[in-house]
Parts: structure tokens; sequence; C-alpha cells
């Protein structure tokens, strides 16, 4: 080689490491970036660590199953929690609104959520208690906490993140957790089937733990502008305000009132079969949890590749059209699920529905977020998840009720049916707000450009 080549070689190879240390540089301590390209990296490490939390909070179920919960008690785990969320959301959107500084509210009320793993961890050292109905009270209560934050976190989301990169930018959080969440729940699995019970258990929720605090603590680091506060006289949250500001919602937004009928009519079936997947699995299926980890691990590894296509859809079609083609398709897997008794079947059934999900959740909540007006985004997402949870407090008791009856299979299947029938209502009652993406392409070009 001659020098000058040799100085070239070298002169590349110097060029490509400063771009790969600039690059994990701007990833693991991102505070010399631009204020919002640091927001954006944030939310990416923090999203990177709950998911090893989440990969944890996966075996929740088959825990409390194996501490000696009963079927309508993991039916609980899915409705109570939607009870609570259904009693905190709308004060909790009605106080929010009220405050220019949200920040240390989500904080502390994530913390809250997250530190009770302490518990849960501890609850087989209790004697003589029903180790599984404790188990199962204990993470209904920490939902509540969970309830506050998830209002506030949306409504931060869309603060922070301009609206031409929420696709963008979500895919890329949804990404990240797809990829972590399978490791995690991967590895976790592999652990819990070979690790003596019940310390396997407890040593899984410890290392969630560390990676809870750590999301936690990144989050903490971003930066977020006060919020607008609407100018009205400052009253107690009474249900009659509540009440009305729900109504003048649904009114004054008609959009918002199809949103939330079309999700009702399309959720209901999803609701009913929530808590029957792990006990069809476990009680009628024979799964363990080496297969609940493989399963999990697929259905959070091929989304990953779902999010990836449907953000470069929402891109190019709209968030409305890619909504109405994917979620025509959810309800085709409890339908399928019910029909097979192949627990391989099942993983690839798990594999594709991955692949359609994401097109559903990008675009569904990227609607809805545009759909809320900017000054009172935490009421109207607070009036949204009210009543979201009323259907997903009352359908998992009626599916639990019915499938002790009739068994898990035929109400996986009769939940799938009216899935499908009820995801038709996006497509007959379509949504008037505009595809932003879409307005801007059909833009002129400025001369030039």
């Amino acid at each position: 080689m001659y020098p000058g080549e040799r100085r070239r070689l070298a002169f590349r190879l110097r060029r490509a490491g400063a771009r790969a240390w600039g690059d994990a540089r701007s990833w693991i301590a991102p505070g010399h970036l631009e204020a919002g390209e640091r927001n954006a990296r944030n939310l990416e490490i923090e999203v990177f660590w709950a998911a090893v939390l989440a990969g944890a909070a996966a075996f929740n179920a088959p825990f409390a199953l194996r501490l000696g919960a009963t079927n309508s008690q993991i039916g609980l785990l899915s409705s109570i929690p939607a009870l609570l969320a259904l009693i905190i959301t709308l004060p909790a959107g009605q106080f929010l609104s009220r405050r220019a500084q949200r920040m240390p509210w989500l904080i502390w009320s994530l913390f809250f959520a997250r530190i009770g793993y302490v518990l849960v961890a501890l609850i087989p050292f209790l004697p003589g208690v029903p180790q599984g109905t404790a188990l199962v009270w204990l993470l209904i209560g920490m939902t509540a906490p969970g309830s506050f934050f998830s209002i506030a976190w949306n409504s931060m989301l869309a603060e922070v993140i301009p609206e031409a990169e929420r696709a963008r930018i979500f895919a890329i959080r949804n990404i990240l957790v797809a990829f972590s969440a399978t490791a995690a729940i991967f590895l976790a699995g592999r652990w819990l089937e070979h690790g003596a019970f019940p310390f396997n258990y407890q040593i899984m929720y410890a290392v969630g733990l560390v990676g809870g605090m750590l999301s936690v603590f990144y989050i903490t680091r971003l930066r977020v502008p006060d919020s607008p506060v609407p100018v009205v006289r400052r009253e107690p949250v009474r249900l009659g305000a509540l009440l009305k500001a729900g109504r003048e919602a649904f009114t004054t937004q008609p959009d918002f009132f199809r949103l939330v009928v079309n999700t009702l009519a399309h959720g209901v079936g999803l609701w009913m079969i929530a808590p029957l997947y792990v006990l069809y699995f476990v009680r009628t299926l024979g799964a363990n949890e080496g297969w609940l980890g493989l399963n999990s691990t697929l259905g959070n590894l091929t989304p990953a590749i779902g999010y990836y296509l449907w953000q470069r859809g929402i891109v190019r079609w709209g968030e409305k059209h890619v909504l109405i083609w994917t979620i025509t398709f959810v309800g085709l897997y409890p339908l399928l699920v019910g029909l097979t008794h192949n627990l391989n079947v099942i993983l690839l059934l798990t594999a594709l529905n991955g692949l359609i999900v994401p097109g559903t959740n990008l675009s569904h909540f990227n609607m809805l977020l545009k759909i809320c007006p900017a000054g009172q985004r935490p009421v109207y997402l607070g009036l949204w998840t009210s009543t979201m949870n009323l259907g997903a407090f009352i359908m998992p008791l009626i599916g639990v009720a019915l499938a002790d009856q009739v068994g898990f299979a035929p109400v996986l299947i009769a939940g799938g049916v009216i899935c499908l029938a009820g995801s038709t209502t996006f497509r007959f009652r379509k949504l008037q707000t505009p595809d932003s993406l879409a307005v801007r392409r059909a833009e002129p070009e400025p001369l030039g450009g």
C-alpha cells in the first residue's frame, strides 16, 4: 500500500471512529445535545430501562398462579386497575390542567408505581396468608399512581415532541422497547424455568426494579417547558365540573366523540378476553414459564419490525388510512388462538399479530393527540382514559364468568368476532381530522426548492 493510500485509509478510520464515538456519546450522555435532541435521546434511553422492568412484570400473572391465585382473581388483575383508572384519571386531568409545572407530579407518581415491586418480591415470605390473593391486591394497588402518571405522561409527550416528529420518535421508542423487552422476557423465562421457586421470581423482580429506577432517573433529565394553563376560576375538582367538562368535550370536538365511540366498539371484545390468554395457555394447554417467555418474546420482537414499517407507512399514507387498514385485522388473533390447541401455532400467530398491531397503536395514538386541544389536553386525555377504563373494568369480569361456564377457547373466539365487528366503525364512521402528513405533502413546493 502506497503512503498516500495509507494516509487516506487512516483518515477514514479516524473519521468513522469519531462518528461512532459521537453516536455512542450522544446516546449514553446526551447532555451536550440541543434541548430537543436531548429530550428525544433521553426518551429513548428511558424506555430501554423501562423495558427491563416490563420484562419482569410480564410474569406477574404466572407468579400469582404459582402462589395460588384463582381464575377470578387473575380477572381482577385486568378489571380493578381499570376501575381505579376510571376513578382517578379524569380528576387527574383536571388537576394537571391547572398546573404549569407537571413534571414533579409525573416523576413521583411513576416512582411510587414502581417501588411497590420491592413488596412484590417479598410476598412469598408472608406467613399464614393466601399469598396469591395478597399479590393480586398489591399489584392492583400499584396501578393507582400509575393511572395518574399515564395522564401526565401522555400530555407531556404531546408538548415535548413536535407533531411532525411523533410518528418517528414513538416508533423509535417502541422499537427499543421491543428489542430490550424481548431480551428481558426471554432471559427471564429461561431463568424462571430453571431457577428454584420462589427465589427465581424474587431475583427477577430485583433486576427489573433496578431498570425501572434507571428509567425514572432519565425522565428527570427531560427539559419540559411550563404547560399552558387556561385562565379560569380555580375551584375544587367536583363531580359536577367533571361531568360538565366531559359533555363539553363531546359536543365541541365531534371527532373526539367519534374516536371514543369507535374505540369502545373495537375494544369491548379485547377487554373481555384480556385475562384469558394466560389462563388458556397454562390451565388448558399446559404451557410453562419457558413457553410463556418465548411467546412474550415473539410478541415484543416482531413489533420492532412492525413499528419500523408502519411509521414509514404513516409518512406515506397518513394516520387515518393506516388506522383503518390495520385495526380491521386486530380481532383475528384471539379468534385464531381460540381455534387452535397447538402451542407452536400460537407462537406463529403471536409473531404475525406483532406485525399488525404497531400500525394501529401508532396511528391511533397520533390521532388522539391531534384531536385533543393543546390547552385542555390533560382534561381530554383524562376523559378518554376514564371512558375506556369503564369498558376495561366491566368486560374482563364478564369474560372470566363466561369462561367458567363454557371454557376459555369459546370466549376467546367470541371476543375476536366482537372485535372484528366493532372495528368496522372506523371505516363507516370516519374521523374528519385531516392527516397532517398528507396535508404537508399536498402543499406546493416553494420555487427553487
